[in-house]
């Protein structure tokens, strides 16, 4: 009895101690004593928890031994075991890194941040990103948050380009901005692409890397070539890998568009876990999206086609008395069909699959060495569709194959795949890093439901229309070691590549490319021995019909190439605190490219801090960019259109016989100078601000001429021989045709603070700016075509394509259960230019001038448990589509949407389900 007695008093004891108990106290700051209100405190691993008043003072009920977590912006959680019913006294301490995160980009000093570095560096953290933000991609999540970054869906280009969604820093070109992974050279795609942003240049194709593989994205809004090399005229991002582990979150997204159409759906997941006990990790992510087809944005008629679809000559002229629209609706009828049969899809959202791996891994050998590999592979499929091809477009299809006209669509299948291995440690007190980084891009072009008129009956309707790729292979050593008893403090850097990078074009079969009325043309010639002979003088076309797969001809053996170039660099990077206050930076770097040379750059950088919260900064850089060998070898047919005209037009390898013949050179590199001065604030804690001037410079930029016409009886015999070969009406080339001038403003501001019963954090953010071409370059001998060489189309492009004033404002809210998105981004005005003909010597160009717009983005995320979140929301609340093209620009369709400031095809309602395990 006395046993029992003694196991029951021992039994309540342990469950009076397991009991919830109500548990106080205060939490200060341990600098100063003040009382701290809004931290948040948790019990932790149960989903429970409440923050403290304005006097500090805090109660929860908690049972003893459970573990109270203090988190707070701006300060170092801390973690508290539950011991006593004592009231708890807590100080947390100051974060020395809270809004100045630890950066890797633009400086090699292991403890720069943002705020203290010499040029302006962004540092985006994705978690609250991928939590409430509407966007799934890399490239629309950095759009809707970074002022000085601009990318839209598509990049507005056309063919296989309208599967990329490239990016711009500064407002300068798509081609000088350099990416790296982990602080590493990021290979590029080896899509030239036609039309849209990056007309006439390859770029680096971000949405190869999954999402839910990245912790943050550092932006250098700064030219940094003499650091980091080629490309890095406007600047560097740098996509910074996860590493967590024991944690598997996985996370899904879908949304649509006002009809129902465009559903983008993208699922992920995230896993990592330890290599031995040492710190050694492996973080993998698997990550699977879809885009379905979508329609044109905007109103329900919207490019809605209103001419003859059966009569001759469809597509190119209006009704007539002859063949009217009476005749054209009874045939319509007649076949149980609509105008809205000859619909088309809408732009800068191909039909789309993304599967995508990466991992980032680190294994230390021992104190101060690790080995780190990163990398990953990519597959996608993005289909784009062009203009319809009507029944009574009798050169570009045959009624017998498609007796209603068809929807020609190029599929292109794109793969990455990367792999970067490295061993980093310290010798003597120097850390040493070897690494290298391969990746290459594949890119194959496949043409269905199409047709090759020139073929007749005998045409495929699906083509090869070849493949491309290219690769990239950069060893590296690097050295660093920062000397704390030197002035105040230098770090030294220094280092070496070699890179490899390759460019292969493959043919594709002969009926993507053949114009098969092609017939040779004699002439009776006569021997010195009065002997006649038959004499073959060039080709002809009989039929008139249009050669190769509609929409994209494929390449031809002519045009394959299977090159390779070889760069060698060495770099010399210091930073020196002068003083307590005054840091100073340069970098000086030469670099030789096997094709073209020497290249040497420098930078000079500052910054003078007068008080602990205020610091202004400046710097002063040269820079180049190296022609990708694409640019040096692409050859591609396409058609183009022109007042609803279709144009079939040829663009011409920098190496071939007809650009030489024009006397275009071959391409040299881009050289650019830049400035940027500014200064940075944090007047108050939690609250950080910062603006910056710039200009930048750049001299002989490589771009697309303008269209040379085959009626032009002047050209050279090589160009006309290029026309009859490919049986293409005009003609562009590459060539280093234009300078400009780029200056502007930019701002970036963050606010953190308790509000209510939860924690608030704003973001406000702008980029004012102005390009303007400064120089065209006209070959001697070409002034004629001047206005050919580089038109005003090429020139809006590069001025006036993209928005020159953008504003970005951000709040999120946390309280309790719920976080709250809003945000409101200001895309500016843009004027474009539309080619109306190839008149000689001066086309005609159409201008029409966008409005501002206004597009906001709304979520509200619920916690279910710990472990569970649901979102809901919406991108594009208030549906703002912009202008609509002029109708001089429709032809005999009705006008769409053009959405060249953003990209946006109206409300989009979305919703996601995450959860951590």
């Amino acid at each position: 009895m006395k046993n029992l007695l003694l196991l029951l008093i021992i039994l309540t004891s342990f469950t009076a101690w397991g009991q919830n108990r109500t548990i106080t106290g205060k939490v200060t700051a341990a600098e100063d004593g003040v009382a701290l209100a809004g931290v948040s405190v948790t019990v932790k691993g149960a989903n429970q928890g409440t923050t403290t008043d304005g006097a500090g003072q805090f109660t929860i009920r908690a049972s003893r031994g459970s573990v109270l977590v203090f988190s707070f912006i701006g300060f170092s959680s801390r973690e508290v075991e539950v011991s006593s019913d004592s009231p708890l006294d807590i100080r947390l301490s100051a974060a020395s890194q809270i809004l100045g995160e630890v950066q890797v980009v633009g400086s090699r000093n292991a403890n720069r941040t943002k705020l203290d570095s010499p040029v302006p560096v962004d540092v985006i953290d994705l978690k609250p990103l991928r939590e409430s933000a509407p966007q799934v991609s890399i490239t629309q999540l950095l759009q809707y948050v970074s002022p000085s970054f601009h990318s839209v869906n598509g990049t507005n280009a056309g063919d296989a380009g309208s599967a990329l969604s490239l990016s711009q820093l500064r407002g300068l070109g798509v081609d000088q901005v350099l990416v790296l992974v982990n602080g590493k050279r990021r290979h590029k795609s080896s899509n030239v692409n036609w039309g849209g942003l990056g007309n006439g240049t390859t770029g680096y194709d971000l949405n190869s890397l999954p999402t839910a593989a990245i912790e943050r994205v550092e932006i250098l809004r700064d030219g940094a070539a003499a650091q980091y090399g080629s490309d890095a005229i406007a600047g560097v991002i740098n996509i910074v890998l996860r590493k967590t582990t024991e944690e598997l979150a996985v996370s899904t997204t879908a949304s649509a568009r006002r009809r129902g159409d465009g559903i983008t759906t993208r699922t992920n997941a995230n896993y990592g876990f330890a290599l031995g006990k040492e710190g050694g990790f492996l973080n993998a992510t698997a990550e699977f999206a879809t885009q379905g087809i979508s329609l044109p944005p905007g109103r329900d008629e919207a490019g809605l086609y209103n001419g003859p679809a059966y009569g001759g000559g469809a597509n190119t002229r209006p009704f007539d008395a002859i063949y009217t629209k009476e005749i054209d609706d009874a045939i319509l009828a007649s076949r149980g069909l609509d105008r809205h049969h000859f619909d088309q899809r809408g732009g800068g959202s191909n039909k789309a699959k993304d599967a995508l791996l990466f991992f980032n891994s680190a294994i230390p050998l021992r104190k101060d060495a690790e080995v780190y590999a990163f990398g990953g592979i990519s597959h996608r499929t993005s289909q784009f569709t062009a203009v319809y091809r009507l029944p009574g477009w009798t050169e570009r299809t045959n009624a017998f194959l498609y007796p209603d006209g068809f929807l020609p669509a190029m599929e292109n299948i794109i793969t990455d795949k990367s792999l970067t291995v490295g061993i980093k440690g310290k010798i003597k007190n120097w850390n040493v890093d070897v690494s290298n980084v391969y990746g290459r891009n594949d890119f194959g072009n496949y043409i269905t439901n199409s047709i090759n008129a020139s073929l007749g009956l005998k045409s495929p309707t699906t083509f090869d229309a070849g493949k491309y790729n290219a690769s990239q292979n950069t060893g590296s050593l690097d050295f660093s070691r920062y000397f704390d008893k030197a002035l105040r403090g230098v770090n030294v850097a220094f280092g070496a590549q070699y890179r490899v990078e390759t460019y292969q074009i493959i043919a594709g079969e002969e009926a993507s490319y053949s114009k098969a009325d092609l017939r040779p043309v004699y002439r009776v010639d006569t021997t010195t021995g009065g002997i006649t002979y038959l004499n073959t003088t060039g080709s002809i076309g009989l039929n008139g019909l249009s050669p190769g797969s509609q929409i994209h001809a494929g390449f031809r053996p002519a045009n394959e190439v299977n090159v390779d170039r070889a760069i060698v660099a060495g770099y010399l990077d210091l930073e020196a605190n002068i003083t307590r206050k005054w840091l100073l930076s340069g970098a000086l770097r030469v670099e030789n490219f096997s094709d073209f040379g020497n290249v040497t750059t420098y930078k000079v950088a500052t910054r003078y801090s007068f008080t602990n919260w205020l610091g202004i900064r400046g710097s002063l850089n040269t820079g180049f960019r190296a022609p990708d060998l694409a640019q040096f070898y692409y050859t591609e047919t396409s058609t183009t259109f022109q007042q609803g005209r279709a144009i079939d037009l040829v663009t011409a390898s920098n190496k071939s016989a007809a650009t030489r013949s024009l006397g275009f050179p071959s391409l040299t590199p881009e050289k650019s100078k830049g400035y940027t001065v500014g200064f940075t604030a944090q007047p108050i804690r939690n609250l950080e601000f910062t603006a910056d001037a710039y200009l930048v410079e750049v001299d002989n930029r490589v771009g697309n001429t303008g269209n040379f016409s085959a009626a032009d009886q002047n050209l050279p015999l090589e160009v006309r021989n290029l026309f009859v070969q490919t049986g293409t009406v005009q003609a562009k080339f590459f060539y280093n045709s234009f300078s400009t001038r780029t200056k502007g403003i930019e701002f970036t501001g963050s606010y953190r603070t308790p509000f209510r019963n939860g924690n608030l954090h704003l973001l406000l953010g702008g980029n004012f700016v102005k390009n303007e071409v400064i120089q065209v370059n006209t070959p001697k001998g070409l002034e004629a075509y001047q206005y050919i060489i580089f038109n005003d189309g090429e020139k809006a492009r590069v001025t006036t394509n993209i928005p020159g004033q953008k504003i970005t404002a951000q709040a999120i809210f946390r309280e309790g259960r719920f976080t709250y998105l809003l945000r409101t981004v200001y895309f500016g005005s843009v004027t474009t230019a539309s080619a109306q003909n190839a008149n000689f010597p001066k086309p005609d160009y159409f201008y029409q001038t966008l409005k501002p717009i206004w597009v906001t983005d709304a979520s509200v995320s619920y916690s279910i448990s710990s472990a569970v979140q649901a979102t809901v929301g919406v991108n594009n609340a208030f549906n703002t589509f912009g202008d609509y093209s002029d109708p001089k620009l429709a032809g005999l369709r009705n006008p769409t949407v053009i959405g060249i400031q953003n990209g946006s095809a109206g409300i989009q309602p979305f919703i996601r389900l995450a959860a951590k395990l």
